[in-house]
């Protein structure tokens, strides 16, 4: 949970003003485009819909939901059946309430996964949108690489906005 608050504040840090950060403060090329990505870092949707994409923004909104609140289901049942594992009173309930315990923290994890991937993806739609929306100055590149000093392969990713 730690980690969680520090990724938490680091990203805030990274998404306020530069007067905040001690820097000098620069004119913005066009502000919708910061918004809409600042919206979209907070919630799947909120980009897509401050960019006037109604549709995009009600799927990644709603998928979003979904897989939170599955996540949040399970967990429950997880608890529930760790607890009925803890009052078992033979070694066979024990070890079916064990088995409904770890088959509940799966399908937890990956409706984790899930809102994850849906968070990814709307990262991905909001920058190629931007990208030719706003002009190819403010895009999103990846490119491989190779290392010759230590042999190695690699890729990179370079986002200018």
């Amino acid at each position: 949970m730690p980690r969680r608050v520090a990724w938490l504040l680091l990203a805030a840090l990274a998404a306020a003003p530069g007067t905040l950060r001690g820097e000098e403060e620069k004119p913005a090329a066009d502000p919708r485009l910061r918004q809409a990505l600042v919206r979209s870092l907070l919630f799947p949707g909120l980009g897509q819909l401050h960019e006037k994409q109604f549709l995009k923004a009600a799927l990644f909104a709603s998928a979003e939901i979904a897989c939170l609140a599955l996540a949040v289901v399970h967990s429950g049942r997880g608890d529930d059946a760790y607890w009925n594992y803890r009052q078992a009173a033979s070694a066979g309930d024990a070890v079916r309430w064990r088995a409904e315990t770890e088959r509940c923290d799966r399908r937890r994890n990956r409706a984790v996964l899930a809102a994850a991937g849906v968070w990814v993806l709307n990262m991905a739609d909001i920058l190629v949108f931007a990208k030719r929306k706003y002009g190819r100055q403010r895009s999103l590149a990846l490119y491989p690489f190779y290392d010759h000093a230590s042999h190695a392969y690699g890729a990179g990713i370079t986002c200018r906005f």
